[in-house]
């Protein structure tokens, strides 16, 4: 282990259990972030350590991001404009654009200081439009593009990864995270500003909604991950030679309907009465089912989800209950 690993967005929710794995893997690592969502409190089990370091820059901004990457071996692009379903109707231009310059821009100074490899961010988004369960690699070109400007735009990015590949011989490795649960990521000011963990656990837990207020029906369908997970997997994207060039789902195969999750962090509450639900239009765009076949991660990276979701909720209301509230 004798790279040097900078990790984009390494200050926000994801990037942070990233950097901190990497860390204690005995990486040496350099965090690349503006801290314009993300927080040096995220990293603050990193930084004490002599094999991490921060390298604050803004990656819209050409010059800058292009210097940042000097004397590093391998580049993992975590920095988007990100947020939930609500996040993703509110500022689209926003998402396309910034993300498409960060992307750009990453991919350039990959090719400017002959990066080892580039290991891309995507998202489960790009299986959006999908029909048929559990969603496979090989279903990508085959379903219609996202209708999301996100979904689209990470889209785009894998095509970034194999053009760069093809015109500058870069070495990529894509992975696909599926809705990743873990401390650090706070609820949104509005619904679905976060993911539906936090805002599930805002209403229950802090704003004790009675009834809880719950988006669409609440048969809509996800498979949560573990950060500590999806990082194992990203980990092993650095490394190994079957990732190569390759893509990857990163996700429990575990599906559960978001008015089951509702229940599960109901009980965890405490709550003295029976859960009963108020629904509310759902957002346009809004998938009803994802859940991701990862046997090709299994079978070439040796990779597979080890944190069960109802161990994860609980580390998640705990970690609420004494930073948030």
């Amino acid at each position: 282990m004798d790279k040097q690993i900078a990790i984009t967005g390494g200050a926000g929710f994801l990037g942070s259990h990233v950097v901190d794995y990497l860390v204690n893997e005995g990486e040496d690592v350099v965090v690349i972030d503006d801290f314009s969502s993300g927080s040096r409190a995220n990293l603050s089990q990193s930084l004490v350590k002599p094999n991490c370091a921060v390298r604050n820059t803004d990656l819209t901004k050409r010059e800058d991001a292009i210097g940042a990457f000097e004397d590093i071996d391998v580049i993992i692009h975590l920095a988007a404009k990100i947020g939930g379903i609500g996040y993703f109707h509110d500022v689209p231009a926003d998402i396309i654009a910034l993300n498409d310059a960060m992307t750009r821009n990453v991919c350039d100074a990959a090719v400017e200081h002959d990066i080892d490899r580039l290991v891309y961010a995507s998202s489960s988004m790009v299986y959006e439009r999908a029909t048929e369960f559990p969603v496979h690699e090989k279903q990508i070109g085959e379903i219609p593009p996202p209708d999301s400007a996100y979904g689209y735009q990470k889209l785009s990015g894998e095509y970034y990864c194999e053009a760069y590949h093809n015109q500058y011989d870069l070495e990529y490795a894509i992975f696909r995270p599926f809705n990743a649960v873990g401390p650090r990521e706070p609820p949104g000011d509005e619904v679905g500003q976060a993911h539906v963990i936090p805002d599930f656990v805002l209403k229950i837990l802090e704003e004790e909604q009675y009834p809880l207020k719950i988006l669409g029906d609440g048969h809509q369908i996800r498979a949560f991950t573990h950060v500590s997970d999806i990082a194992a997997g990203i980990h092993a994207c650095v490394y190994e030679d079957a990732a190569q060039n390759n893509d990857f789902n990163l996700g429990s195969s575990e599906g559960i309907e978001m008015r089951e999750l509702a229940r599960k962090i109901w009980d965890r509450c405490d709550r003295d009465r029976e859960i009963k639900f108020e629904t509310e239009a759902e957002f346009e765009h809004d998938v009803q089912k994802r859940v991701p076949d990862s046997s090709k991660a299994k079978e070439r990276l040796n990779w597979e989800p080890e944190v069960s979701l109802d161990d994860a909720l609980t580390e998640y209301i705990d970690w609420y209950r004494e930073e948030v509230l």
